[in-house]
This record gives structure tokens, sequence and C-alpha cells, in this order.
């Protein structure tokens, strides 16, 4: 057999590496261009010049090509760790993966834009870096460091880069991520008991300043009276933004220049990613809509009216927007909500601690008998579809004044009760569909 000469072709195995490199590349590119749910496989096979079947080959999902570890990171992280020689394991540590974020600056500040548009996609993020936690168990055994010791270490330096990354926005470029960083870093090392040393003072991260007011107790769920109204801005901010521009056309740095934060990052501080952002929204409203619930079942639990168990379902929305301040944003968002499916996933997850919800949706099924379960199931989707959209158009045309605007909303959850009972009693036609 001829040798090959040096240089003349890479062996098989850079040849695949290069081939996976490629179709990552690709991957986050597209995504960035065009949103993760608009590339397909293909596309991504096409751009990397491979074929469908190759990109089978290194990814099992389109997730998979961004979102999976490379072979070679826990390698690259385990030499930069050998360099690191006489130093303060903690700093030592820290400072190997900020060399490893720096070499991978591409590939996360990519994922980090990607991320802000498909919230929904948050859930492959932990799987990215678990891998890395290997070397540095590794690395911390050779300084004698093992056990929970050397895990909780692990975990705290690995969630750092996480939290980090998740509160940075990436049009801040690098040099905000290390701030964010290093701060993560110090209040790490430091210990919690530093996160909140004294009423008088404690430090804002998301500022970068230490102020004389009183702390967060994360532990017990307190907060500044500062930090809560920053919060409230950023929420009211978040909201109408989403609901005049979309929620994915919105970046958390629009939002905190609306909310009036100097700082691109309180987004990612206050809440961490725009899907918390977005949940946090959705809770807020569900909360109040609960306790109108609550005072409707206190007096119509007992009913065997079809039409107590529709108002139970349209009031505490109409009433909810009525209390608002005008003008109000929250039913146009809904109907967003409604329609994305990415988005009616993470506002059915803000259901769950809505117990009123449930007992009224159970009350309206125990007077619909007639109904079979998937008919009474269609005319639930229809039902939920009039009530929010009908509101979204009423809260776009709403007058200026207080009280028209709230007699505006009276007038239309009387119509919408009218409406809603109706189109639960109407008969079913006998028909077959046209295919």
């Amino acid at each position: 057999m001829t040798p090959t000469s040096p240089g003349a072709r890479t062996t098989g195995g850079a040849d695949k590496a290069e081939r996976r490199r490629r179709l990552r590349q690709a991957a986050l590119t597209l995504a960035e261009q065009r949103g993760f749910a608009a590339v397909s496989i293909d596309d991504i096979a096409a751009a990397a010049g491979v074929s469908r079947r190759t990109f089978f080959n290194h990814f099992d999902t389109k997730a998979g090509a961004l979102f999976d570890p490379a072979p070679g990171e826990a390698a690259q992280l385990a030499d930069l760790f050998v360099r690191e020689v006489g130093t303060d394991t903690w700093v030592a540590l820290t400072r190997a993966l900020k060399a490893f974020l720096t070499a991978e600056f591409r590939t996360v500040s990519a994922r980090r834009r990607i991320l802000a548009g498909q919230p929904e996609l948050n859930r492959f993020l932990p799987g990215a870096n678990a891998h890395l936690e290997e070397p540095i168990l590794d690395w911390l055994g050779s300084r004698g460091i093992t056990g929970l010791s050397a895990r909780t270490m692990s975990g705290m330096a690995l969630a750092c880069v996480r939290e980090s990354v998740m509160a940075w926005d990436s049009e801040g470029g690098p040099a905000r991520l290390f701030e964010i960083l290093d701060q993560m870093f110090a209040l790490a090392a430091a210990g919690t008991a530093a996160i909140c040393a004294a009423p008088a003072a404690c430090t804002d991260t998301a500022i970068g300043k230490t102020t004389p007011k009183a702390c967060t107790d994360t532990a017990i769920g307190k907060t500044t009276p500062k930090a809560g109204q920053t919060r409230s801005r950023i929420l009211l901010a978040a909201e109408r933004l989403f609901a005049e521009h979309g929620v994915f056309a919105v970046s958390n740095r629009q939002i905190s220049e609306a909310a009036g934060q100097s700082n691109n990052a309180a987004v990612g501080y206050h809440f961490g990613t725009k899907a918390d952002l977005l949940r946090a929204i959705v809770e807020h409203h569900t909360t109040l809509m609960e306790r109108i619930r609550e005072r409707l079942l206190r007096t119509r639990s007992d009913s065997t009216d079809l039409r107590d168990w529709v108002a139970c379902v349209v009031l505490p929305f109409t009433e909810h927007l009525s209390s608002l301040e005008t003008p109000t944003w929250y039913a146009r968002l809904a109907a967003q909500i409604m329609t994305e499916p990415q988005l009616r996933e993470l506002a059915a997850a803000g259901l769950q601690d809505a117990p009123n919800f449930y007992t009224v949706v159970g009350g309206l099924h125990s007077r619909l008998p007639a109904l079979s379960p998937e008919l009474r199931r269609r005319r639930d989707d229809m039902a939920r579809t009039l009530l929010v959209h009908i509101c979204a158009h009423r809260e776009r045309t709403l007058p200026p004044d207080v009280d028209a605007a709230r007699a505006a909303w009276s007038a239309t959850a009387a119509e919408l009760i009218d409406a809603i009972e109706g189109l639960y009693l109407a008969p079913r036609s006998n028909f077959k569909a046209v295919v």
C-alpha cells in the first residue's frame, strides 16, 4: 500500500469530526436566521454539504444538532485544567471554565440567541453542559477533593455558568457575559451568607452595585421593595410589548429599556429566560382570576343551571380585565398564547396551581350529560377560543374613559355568556365530513 503523504487527506476520524462540526454550525446559523421551527433536518444537511443520512450518523434529532455536546469538549476542558498549577482550587476551576467559554463563545452566544426566541428549547440546555462534570470531578479528585465536596463544588460552578448565560443578553457581547459570570463566581466563593450578609448592605448583581436596602431572602421568598417595583415594571413592559409585537419578536433588551432599566440584563436577573418571564405574567393573572372564581363558586357551586357555570367561565376573565388600569394588554397576549402551541404549553403549566379553574370546568361538564366527551371537548375549545378572541378584540377597542371601559366589559361578558351557553346547548348536526 502506498502511504498517504501528510496533509494529502484527513483520517476517517478527522473527516467525521469535520462533518459533525459543519452540521453543528449549519444548525446554529439557520436556527438563528429563521427560528428553530422553520428549519428542517434537510435544510441543515444541505447547508453542511452532507446527506440526510449523514446527519443521522451524528445526531438523533434537530435539537441534538444544537445542544448535543461535541465529543472533544470534555477533553478540551481537561486540557485547560492541566494548565492550572499551584492555584487556589476554586480560582483555578472558574478560570478554566471561563477559558472554555471563551473558546466556545460562538456556540454559546448562538444558543443564547436561539433560546431567547424559542423558550421551549430551554429543556435541552442542562444536557448541553452535563458532560463537563466528569472532567471537573476528575480534576478535583487529583487535588484530593472527592465525594460530596467535589460534587458540590462542581455543581456550584456549572450552575454559575448556566445561570450567567441565561441572565446575559447576547447583544451585550462577551465582556458583559464574563462580568456577570465573575459576579456569580464571587458570590458562590463567598457562600450564601455573603449574598445577604446584613439588612443594610446587599449586592445587586444585576447592576454590580452595593446599595443600602433590605436584602432578598430567597429561602423564604421575600423581596425588597425596590426589587418588587422593578419586577412589576418589567412584567408590565413585557406584557405590552408581547401584545403589540408578538412574544418571539421582542428581545430581553427591548423589555429592559421599556421598563426603564439601564442594565440590559435586568430581565434575566429578575426572571431568567423569556419563558420564565412569560410564565410569571400568566401566573400573575391566573392568581387574580382564581380569586374571582373562588368568589363566584361560593354562591354558585350548588347550581344546576348551565348559565351559572358558563358565567363562572366568562366572568373571571372579563372582570379581571375590567379591574386593570386602562389600556390593558393581557387579552391580546392570551390570544397569542392560545394560537401558538409552544406558548400554550407554558400557559397550561401555570394552571396547575389553579384548583378553582378545574372546579369550574368540572361543574360545567356536569351540566352537559347529553354531550359525548369528544363533542364536549370540541365545544370547550370553541368556547375558549370565542372567549379569548372576543376579549382581545374588545381590549383593542376599549374607550379611554374608565367608567365607559367597565361598562363595555360588562356588556361583553353578558354577550359572551349568551353565546357560549347557546354553543353548548346547540344540537349536533348529522352530517358526514367531505373528503
